[in-house]
């Protein structure tokens, strides 16, 4: 505690002390004149004031030192970030007060920290939850795929690209969800590795192609056959993947025969920039700044049922981990391109 705040405080006090010292003398004066008739020399009255003054200050000096190293030590827990059992560590308790604080602060601890470990095993358990939720769903999906290609009668053809449509809806959604919940333990399902960014790229559009072909959608790569970045590969493609998902959703909204998604990939000397540019709807300017947000749907979201603002809250996300630079660009009407940027001599993952 600063001597200018400890005085502050005490500036109540320091005017009932004075205030009590100068009805004294008040008294004291008047009493004298009037059984002595005679009016006391000043010294006589100055004298008293200046040892109460004295006193006054010498016990302020006094109370500062017994108290100041106990509220330095309260200073310095606001101010660092340092684990909370050091914070607590308070020592150099003079008064019952501040016993009574550091009792206080102490409780408050310990209840908190039972609160947060209840909490903690709850969510977990919906962790575990979601996660066998999640892989008990993905069988019958699987299961309804392989029905649906086993099926050779051409009157049904449409309905059944109507289901399967619809069953790969079910697939994304299940693995976002899956993604959402490993996305809290990251540092436990986390491996940075260098990897071919093409190919991840290649995968994520031969694992779209029925959506890309039903759609009437061409992929393009532009870029040399091998860039290695340094990254995760699963968490990558997730990323990746939902960009291209996202384009062909709103790509497939314009009315064109033919329609294109382009991936662009350049190597500089500090990054690799990964582009994605889809020539669908494009996003509204006044949109654009909330995309990464979460369930942020925006004008185009609202156009769509399919639009729930996870997808890309949950890719800027990953990419913040990383260490990579998620990007949007866009012009309402044209075109939409997200750029991931990958640095090279960037550190990777952030908790």
């Amino acid at each position: 505690m600063k001597l200018k705040d400890f005085l502050k405080d005490r500036i109540a006090y320091t005017i009932i002390y004075f205030s009590g010292i100068f009805l004294t003398i008040i008294i004291m004066y008047l009493t004298i004149v009037i059984n002595s008739k005679e009016y006391p020399k000043v010294e006589n009255i100055l004298y008293p004031l200046l040892i109460s003054i004295i006193i006054y200050i010498a016990f302020l000096a006094y109370d500062y030192y017994r108290k100041s190293h106990f509220y330095n030590q309260l200073y310095n827990m606001l101010e660092s970030s340092e684990n909370i059992n050091y914070l607590l560590n308070i020592d150099d308790a003079r008064t019952r007060e501040q016993r009574t604080y550091a009792e206080v602060l102490s409780k408050i601890y310990k209840v908190n920290s039972q609160k947060i470990s209840e909490y903690e095993d709850r969510h977990k358990e919906y962790i575990y939850f979601i996660n066998q939720w999640v892989h008990q769903m993905k069988t019958p999906v699987s299961v309804i795929n392989l029905i649906l290609q086993d099926q050779k009668k051409e009157e049904f053809r449409e309905l059944f690209n109507s289901i399967g449509e619809e069953n790969e809806k079910i697939s994304h959604g299940i693995e976002m969800m899956l993604n959402h919940a490993r996305l809290n333990e990251f540092n436990l399902d986390f491996k940075v590795e260098s990897i071919d960014i093409i190919a991840v790229v290649r995968k994520v559009v031969n694992d779209n192609k029925k959506s890309l072909i039903r759609n009437s959608i061409f992929p393009k790569i532009i870029g040399d056959n091998s860039v290695v970045v340094e990254t995760d590969k699963k968490w990558t493609y997730f990323v990746i993947n939902q960009i291209l998902v996202n384009a062909i959703k709103y790509s497939k909204e314009v009315k064109k025969e033919n329609k294109y998604i382009s991936f662009e990939i350049k190597e500089k000397e500090s990054k690799v920039v990964l582009s994605v540019t889809d020539e669908g709807i494009g996003i509204p300017k006044e949109d654009l700044g909330r995309v990464f947000q979460a369930f942020f749907t925006g004008k185009n979201g609202r156009k769509t049922s399919e639009s729930t603002g996870v997808g890309m809250y949950l890719s800027k996300r990953i990419c913040d981990k990383l260490g990579h630079e998620l990007i949007v660009e866009s012009k309402e009407g044209q075109w939409t391109k997200f750029s991931i940027v990958f640095y090279k001599q960037k550190n990777l993952f952030r908790l």
